[in-house]
């Protein structure tokens, strides 16, 4: 009977052990407020100006509404396996949980690293998230990250504003390495590899191949996505140095020079996709330089980014993109941050048409921005937060010599309150 009881205690015991070795995390952001704006635009015709407003109560103001899942899990000899699934969480018109934010397993090595798969940041997003002064906000006025909220319209896409124009922020499919710390260095690295090839051959009608017409095979298809991207971080006392680039690549057998390469710059497809399909006929590279130091009383911040999407039948057929910026974040009191942010860019806009090299001419736009804002911290989950962000741009023409410049001017606001947990 005592050896029984022994025995029962052991197993409890070890059964104890492996569920302390294991663990599931529940983390979210619920963020819910009043956003608006207004947007003046002159498209280049003789007085026109277009203009919006918008109003409304609305969620992920200062970040988006989301609930995610981490577990870990210790598998001895400082090797660990672990998992992220995260959601999008907004009640908005895509749905109450609209699409994933992140879906990968890994496993880590201490001392070394770790290696995960699935859908994962860029290492350019990751490197945003810990350099922006505006915390990587929804609000417009910033030139690194583009957002606006309210429903109060944006500036064209031609002129370089739109929402998530100068990186992607994640990519599915994709593999990616990140080392310890190693004498305050630590890298990144990402690859993606998507392949969707088919082909058939031609068969006579009756016969067991699907075909459109008598004899006639469909035509064949081609969509594939391949690049990869690094990142390095150096951290020194107060001091955060980042560099990071990324390249990526889409193709298609609909390739030709007068495809223009039209690119995915955010949500789970990101990169060099675009709607439900790849897209084709793209060279996605991108570069992002920061630096941030922490004075005690203040953390100042400054950032530059460019990105260039190219044909690749002939990549002197492009869209670019760079903007830098500055910023500050300080806590005035325990409870009170406040941040501030400018930024200046350019926007080489892609032409439209039927692409020569005599014909071409992109158009050109200069960016200015900025960004105030504060939290009033009600404990260390809770804050209420104020924003108010503008972006303009000017000297914009068409690819046509005679066009009228075209300028636009945004500014974007927002208050509410956003908990996590």
């Amino acid at each position: 009977m005592k050896k029984s009881l022994f025995a029962l205690a052991a197993v409890g015991a070890l059964a104890g052990v492996a569920h302390a070795q294991s663990s599931v995390t529940v983390y979210g952001i619920i963020d819910e407020g009043i956003s608006g704006g207004n947007t003046n635009y002159a498209p280049g015709g003789a007085g026109t100006v277009i203009k919006t407003t918008g109003l409304s109560v609305q969620p992920g103001n200062q970040s988006t509404s989301r609930l995610g899942f981490k577990g870990n899990e210790d598998l001895g000899g400082g090797l660990s396996a672990f998992f992220t699934y995260e959601i999008k969480m907004d009640n908005d018109s895509s749905g109450l949980f609209s699409s994933a934010r992140q879906a990968f397993v890994g496993v880590k090595k201490n001392g070394w690293g770790s290696m995960s798969a699935g859908l994962q940041n860029t290492p350019i997003y990751d490197a945003v998230l810990q350099s922006d002064p505006g915390s990587v906000n929804n609000i417009a006025g910033n030139l690194i990250t583009t957002l606006n909220k309210g429903n109060q319209g944006q500036l064209p896409n031609q002129d370089g504003v739109a929402n998530n124009t100068p990186y992607s922020t994640r990519l599915s499919n994709t593999v990616a390495l990140k080392t310890d710390n190693f004498s305050g260095f630590t890298a990144r690295a990402l690859v993606q590899a998507i392949s969707a090839n088919s082909t058939q051959t031609a068969n006579s009608v009756g016969g067991p191949g699907l075909v459109t017409t008598a004899g006639t095979a469909p035509a064949a298809t081609q969509q594939n996505n391949t690049g990869a991207g690094i990142g390095l971080d150096y951290t020194w006392k107060n001091l955060f140095l980042t560099a990071n680039y990324q390249a990526f690549k889409a193709t298609s057998a609909a390739n030709g020079l007068n495809t223009t390469p039209v690119v995915g710059v955010g949500g789970s497809l990101g990169g060099v996709t675009g709607g439900a399909n790849l897209n084709v006929n793209a060279n996605d590279t991108n570069q992002y330089y920061a630096a941030t130091y922490d004075f005690g009383i203040l953390k100042a911040y400054a950032q530059y980014i460019t990105r260039t999407v190219a044909n690749n039948v002939d990549t002197s057929f492009f869209w670019k993109y760079s903007a830098e910026q500055i910023g500050v974040n300080s806590y005035v009191t325990p409870a009170i941050q406040v941040w501030a942010s400018a930024a200046m860019g350019k926007s080489n806009a892609y032409a439209s048409g039927t692409l020569t090299t005599a014909s071409y001419n992109p158009a050109q736009a200069n960016l200015n921005a900025f960004q105030l804002g504060s939290n009033y911290w009600l404990s260390k989950r809770t804050n209420l937060y104020a924003i108010y962000g503008q972006t303009a741009t000017s000297n914009f023409t068409y690819t046509s010599a005679t066009a009228n410049p075209t300028s636009g001017n945004q500014n974007n606001y927002a208050v509410g309150v956003r908990h996590t947990f």
